[in-house]
């Protein structure tokens, strides 16, 4: 399944960063590498609601420029298009936010302010069918 992910620019080639927590005890995550999520109880600001950790997911790319709206400043991030497996919707969050096991980035499908050195355009990535 194809989603999107909002995450910051690394400046190192080949890899993008997570926003808060860490993936597998990291924050830079690799492209084209599938990633799994490390399950844990957690809770986060919306509430202080526990729910079971996964790699934070939108499922449309509209859905994802309006989520990106949320943060003050756009300059360090990006949205990346992925391909996930085993997502679920994580009931308490505002927005229509998944929570995926796994997680495969595939590259940049949105601009930024600063030049992207990671950038994919959406028609590169998803075929039209032609």
């Amino acid at each position: 399944m194809i989603a999107y992910k909002i995450m910051k620019q690394s400046g190192e080639d080949g890899y993008f960063k997570t926003l808060f927590h860490g993936i597998n005890g990291s924050k830079l995550v690799p492209v084209d590498t599938w990633l799994e999520a490390d399950h844990k109880w957690c809770s986060d600001g919306s509430g202080g609601t526990r729910y079971l950790s996964g790699i934070h997911v939108l499922l449309d790319y509209e859905e994802a420029l309006d989520y990106l709206e949320n943060f003050k400043d756009h300059t360090d991030k990006v949205i990346v298009m992925c391909e996930v497996e085993d997502y679920r919707k994580k009931e308490h969050a505002r927005h229509p936010v998944f929570l995926a096991s796994k997680c495969r980035i595939m590259g940049a499908v949105t601009p930024t302010a600063k030049l992207l050195l990671h950038y994919v355009s959406y028609n590169d990535l998803v075929p039209t069918g032609e």
